[in-house]
């Protein structure tokens, strides 16, 4: 029994004996694992903070600009302005009307009575922009009709095209820098081929032309007067030219037309002759009184002053 016992407690000592290596060494192990994964925690927890700090920056610009978003839609419903704006663009007067300014939501005019920046109006009511105004009838034009109408003498002058492109990038009108003007009446068959013709008329009719698409061509369209009222009824201002023979000639109108046998007051209406049995030079011919204009009958076609035929 007692060699049993000695060898037992043997048996427990080499045990103890064997087993003390291998725990020594699951000791660093351990202690290696726990230092690696502390450095790594440690990396997270800085990338956690960072990521932390740079979201509650984006959160303070984004309420900075949902604060600056509410005060300046706050001044939009306090600044109201009236239908009709007359601009003063360097010196020069503009009338127009609010919707006008208003219909490209990208543009400096949007902006400017959209209720983004301050603005104050003139003594007269009216707000100044100091720029020059040289081209701007063309670019509130453009913004009446969103279709580019400019007189040959800027078109093939490359410092003038130069200088109208500058106006209007400052005005931030992206449809007029991407796009290329189009020549007024280079749609028209009768003085399509002339240029002489075509800019007699730009010229007189730059203040007001709106537009050269062609809304009407007898030839194509049909001569009856519900043909010419269908198409050109409502579509604001207008010119009509006609050709018979050799000879041209025409009248403006600076109103629509209508159907309901109205007058249209003479006001910038006139009539005009290109080419003539008397070779006299082109020529415009102002209305004689103030109320026989352009009249609106639906059984006739476009007719100008109180002795149409």
């Amino acid at each position: 029994m007692s060699t049993r016992k000695k060898n037992r407690a043997s048996s427990k000592s080499s045990s103890s004996t064997s087993t003390s290596p291998p725990s020594s060494a699951s000791s660093l192990s351990s202690s290696t694992s726990s230092s690696s994964f502390e450095h790594h925690f440690s990396m997270l927890v800085d990338i956690a903070q960072k990521e932390k700090e740079e979201i509650k920056e984006e959160r303070m610009k984004l309420d900075q600009d949902r604060a600056e978003f509410t005060i300046m839609t706050e001044k939009a419903k306090v600044m109201t302005f009236p239908k009709s704006i007359v601009l003063d663009v360097g010196g020069k007067r503009f009338h127009t009307s609010l919707d006008t300014l208003l219909s490209d939501p990208r543009s400096y005019f949007a902006a400017m009575f959209g209720g983004r920046v301050p603005l104050t109006p003139q003594a007269d009511g009216s707000y100044f922009i100091d720029r020059d105004g040289t081209h701007f009838r063309y670019i509130l034009n453009y913004l009446r009709t969103h279709e580019l109408i400019l007189p040959r003498t800027i078109t093939e002058d490359p410092a003038l095209m130069k200088e109208f492109k500058r106006e209007a990038e400052y005005y931030q009108i992206e449809g007029i820098i991407n796009d290329e003007p189009s020549p007024a009446f280079d749609d028209s068959l009768i003085i399509g081929s002339s240029p002489s013709h075509q800019q007699q008329l730009v010229d007189w009719l730059i203040h007001d032309i709106t537009t050269s698409s062609l809304l009407y061509r007898a030839s194509r369209d049909g001569y009856s007067p519900s043909a010419f009222h269908r198409l050109c009824d409502g579509r604001g201002p207008t010119y009509t030219i006609i050709k018979v023979g050799p000879f041209i000639f025409g009248g403006y109108n600076p109103k629509s037309w209508l159907s309901d046998s109205s007058w249209t007051p003479t006001t910038g209406s006139f009539l005009f002759s290109l080419t003539n049995y008397y070779s006299l030079p082109p020529t415009r011919i102002e209305p004689q009184d103030g109320i026989h204009g352009p009249h609106n009958h639906p059984n006739t076609g476009p007719a100008f002053g109180s002795g149409h035929d």
